[in-house]
């Protein structure tokens, strides 16, 4: 009987030593646990730039969707030019880009269900007697920049194609006396500013 009891005392004692085994190796991986966490922690570290960039035409903010509207359109007209200013308020540059969603020019209508913008572009510089450039002063915006999306036209008096230009001066004033409306040209666009990757 005394055997069984030491031998209970020896199992005892055995199973002391290892759950202290136990809890000493537990305490230590999770001291270097913790202290791992807290080195990775403590060495990150980011900062929020603020993003902020605004649509302006004739110092009235707008939308990101912008429509010129050109009246009257003539041989030998004044140029006309007009824009839309993006304002970079925020601390992050952004790169610039535009879609152009419709273009009516007197009957015609084009959309970007039919056209790309590329193809409205390029119809829009060699289709007529006039040309109209849409564009933008800058692929990007820098911070507390301000950058423009532009429209110009031109229809010079002796473009060299007489015929065409009695045609579509003819077609012009047709096209005013018989609508009621005071827009030759109507083109909307949607520009948008998508932040550059910071490296």
């Amino acid at each position: 009987m005394k055997d069984r009891v030491q031998d209970i005392f020896k199992k005892i004692k055995k199973i002391r030593y290892f759950l202290v085994f136990a809890i000493v190796m537990i305490s230590i991986n999770a001291y270097a646990w913790f202290n791992y966490v807290t080195r990775v922690d403590t060495s990150i570290s980011a900062k929020v730039r603020s993003w902020n960039v605004m649509f302006e035409v004739h110092d009235n903010n707008i939308a990101n969707e912008v429509t010129f509207n050109v009246g009257e359109i003539f041989p030998g007209m004044s140029d006309y030019s007009d824009y839309a200013s993006i304002v970079n308020t925020g601390e992050s540059a952004g790169e610039i880009y535009f879609e152009i969603k419709s273009v009516q020019i007197l009957d015609n209508v084009y959309t970007s269900a039919d056209y790309t913008t590329a193809q409205m572009v390029s119809m829009l510089q060699n289709n007529y007697p006039f040309e109209i450039d849409v564009g933008l002063t800058s692929s990007t915006v820098a911070p507390g920049r301000t950058e423009l999306f532009t429209i110009d036209i031109s229809w010079p008096y002796e473009s060299g194609d007489d015929i065409t230009d009695t045609l579509w001066g003819n077609n012009a004033y047709t096209y005013m006396a018989t609508h009621n409306t005071s827009t030759c040209i109507s083109i909307t666009a949607e520009v948008r500013v998508n932040q550059e990757s910071i490296h």
